[in-house]
């Protein structure tokens, strides 16, 4: 079975209305379950219908339970013949009050009682003991609604008094006729009342028909009623009225006396009692609590994974919260660090919901938490609760921050020196290319870079991407360019951004300053492999302060009979953390030459460090950056790690240390270390 743990009963609070909304939501959904009911496999009549009985599922759609009652006195009745008195005084119709025969418009009845005590604050009636209780059902009016409640509708009023006739043959003759009315109502396509009908119906009320003075009357009254009822609608009673024998008058009595009495005792005398924390959230209706203020919502716009990283963070209350105490002091907004971060709070008009916008935008997937603080009040000056009867004022709502999304968007040039259509451009010009996202190293080349003369013959050229952001290309002719001459410098869709999306293909025409032809000469070459070969893939090569990619890199042009600085710099592919595992200043190589570089290289491995809080990351006494961290690589073997807090934690945790071993060529991944906690 569903697991529904809140209901109406925990909805209701004396002298405190329902909006109207609600009140003809929770009439629709029961109304629509008794029809089922009273037509299903012959017809059940619920025979105790009251607000304990009308539970939530987690939608807020009312459901109709405990028909354990219909189900005994159906089969009391099926094998004596005779009916018995079953209820709770409350909310029992007039004809369950007499002990007589009931059927589906009984249940209609203590449907009005409950729509009432919803309209009103309170039940219609109201008594000692169940014995005047069940004579004022029998023959007092109800006082009327919108007496007690002005903001009622005259529609909404009407239906409930229709449902609360004394004589079943004057209210709803089934509850579909009943949802009905309540979903015409909920559309306001239901007819307005004329005045004077409406006088009439609230005066109709107050004449109940009069009380029969004998056994026989009432046995004919109830043959009378019998006759009337719908045909197509299951009769509760198995015997006709004039078959039964007067032990019907002693079992009303006997049930009188185990049932009621004891329904009484536990409903009516006030013996029940509810306690905040019975009162679980109930969607999309509002909680109603015995008196403090707390939480019934946490929302955020989510996407996979988690919250999104610029939306806002809705906190929602069970009653209005003081705007004075409303602040960024008091709810706030903790990074995984556990620093505050910056936010603007803004309270709902009603004063029920707290909207926080962060400052920023939030980081992708990571762990933050919402706080309220002891200080945010409600405006009867009670500190507000996270939950219903928390010991604690204040609450917290830990939650974790989406993926990082797919980069779907194509990198493109933003600006470059000497800017298109320039004139005057010195022979020796290095072109500069500013990007609008880094670029993968690999595909900055030659081959994606061209540039060609006015003729459309190509011009040798070096090409390297810039190692501090990755969003910078410089070009550099290997030749003198022609004085006075227009040349072309073409940025192909073979660049790519890191996440594998080609460049917006861009062209820069310049002309150059007028001048004598330069003299061409041969150019010198490089080869540079590394050993082993293994370690190829993770070796970045770099010439004069020029990172021009991984290893192998064959036939590299560079300027004849000077000296060269050729470094080898090892990490793993998308990393910034490189270490370097060779260093050569002295290759000079004559024109037309060429000189291979093949060194063998140390072993090495990289770390990836995840800790929580945040802290400051040493390997080997020297900081390397604040976690997380990753691809931070180091020659391989036995390291020493430490974890130092941030300052803003110093006096809550201590340094974190272990000994690490590097494997060749492999990442050592440390992920959840935690920090321990200071004494």
């Amino acid at each position: 079975m569903d697991l529904l743990e809140s209901g109406l009963k925990d909805l209701l609070k004396p002298g405190a209305p329902v909006r109207p909304d609600i009140i003809i939501r929770v009439g629709i959904d029961v109304a629509s379950a008794l029809q089922f009911a009273h037509t299903h496999e012959g017809g059940i009549v619920h025979r105790d219908l009251k607000p304990d009985n009308i539970l939530f599922d987690r939608h807020g759609n009312a459901v109709v339970t405990d028909f354990g009652i219909a189900e005994a006195a159906t089969s009391y009745t099926a094998a004596t013949g005779t009916t018995v008195y079953v209820g709770t005084p409350k909310y029992m119709s007039p004809e369950q009050a007499r002990g007589q025969r009931v059927d589906h418009r009984s249940d209609i009845y203590s449907l009005g009682v409950t729509l009432y005590e919803m309209a009103a604050g309170e039940p219609p009636f109201t008594g000692r003991d169940w014995f005047e209780l069940g004579r004022k059902h029998i023959e007092e009016p109800p006082p009327l609604p919108r007496d007690k409640n002005s903001d009622l509708s005259p529609e909404l009023e009407s239906v409930i008094l229709r449902c609360l006739q004394k004589s079943p043959a004057d209210r709803y003759q089934s509850a579909r006729h009943l949802s009905l009315d309540l979903q015409a109502l909920k559309e306001g396509t239901l007819s307005p009342i004329p005045p004077a009908e409406l006088r009439a119906q609230r005066a109709a009320v107050a004449t109940p028909p009069t009380p029969a003075p004998s056994i026989q009357r009432a046995r004919q009254h109830e043959a009378r009623e019998a006759q009337r009822g719908p045909a197509d609608l299951y009769s509760a009673t198995t015997q006709m009225p004039g078959k039964r024998r007067r032990a019907w008058i002693w079992l009303t009595v006997a049930g009188l006396l185990t049932g009621a009495v004891g329904t009484f005792a536990y409903d009516v005398a006030g013996f029940r009692a509810w306690s905040e924390t019975q009162l679980p959230q109930l969607a999309g209706i509002p909680y109603i609590g015995s008196g403090s203020v707390y939480a019934t919502g946490f929302m955020f716009a989510s996407v996979e994974g988690g919250a999104v990283v610029d939306g806002e963070f809705d906190i929602t209350f069970s009653g209005s919260i003081d705007r004075e105490t409303a602040t960024a002091e008091n709810v706030q907004l903790l990074e995984p660090s556990g620093r505050q971060v910056p936010v603007q709070v803004t309270l709902a008009p009603d004063g029920r919901r707290i909207t926080v916008k962060p400052a920023r935008p939030l980081a992708f997937q990571a762990a933050y938490t919402l706080r309220i603080a002891p200080g945010l009040l409600s405006t009867r000056g009670t500190a507000v609760l996270q939950k219903p009867g928390a010991d604690q004022p204040g609450g917290e709502w830990p939650f974790e921050t989406g993926r990082t999304p797919p980069d779907s968007d194509p990198p493109h040039l933003l600006e470059s020196a000497p800017a298109n259509r320039a004139t005057s451009v010195p022979l020796r010009q290095t072109f500069t290319l500013l990007f609008n996202e880094p670029l993968d190293l690999n595909t900055v080349h030659a081959a994606n870079v061209k540039l060609s003369d006015e003729g459309g013959s190509p011009v040798p050229i070096d090409v390297l991407l810039s190692t501090d952001d990755q969003r910078t290309i410089r070009v550099r002719p290997d030749q003198e360019l022609q004085g006075g001459s227009r040349y072309s410098l073409l940025l192909t869709a073979g660049i790519l951004d890191r996440s594998g999306n080609p460049l917006i293909p861009d062209t820069i025409a310049f002309t150059t300053v007028a001048g004598a032809a330069a003299v061409a000469t041969a150019p010198a070459r490089l080869n540079i492999t590394v050993r082993p070969k293994s370690a190829e893939q993770y070796v970045r090569v770099r010439i004069d302060g020029r990172l021009l990619g991984f290893a192998p890199r064959l036939d590299e042009r560079v300027a004849a009979g000077v000296s060269h600085t050729v470094e080898l710099l090892a990490g793993p592919r998308e990393s910034s953390f490189l270490l370097p595992v060779h260093y050569d200043e002295r290759v000079v190589v004559g024109p037309g030459e060429r000189k291979t570089i093949d060194p063998e290289i140390k072993p090495f491995g990289w770390i990836t460090v995840i800790s929580q809080p945040y802290a400051d990351v040493f390997v080997d006494g020297i900081y390397v950056a604040t976690a997380p961290v990753a691809g931070y690589t180091l020659f391989a073997g036995s390291h020493e790690l430490e974890l130092h807090p941030l300052s803003g934690d110093a006096a809550t945790y201590n340094t974190y240390s272990q000994v690490i071993e590097v494997l060749p060529y492999r990442e050592l991944r440390l992920a959840d270390l935690r920090l321990p906690q200071a004494n």
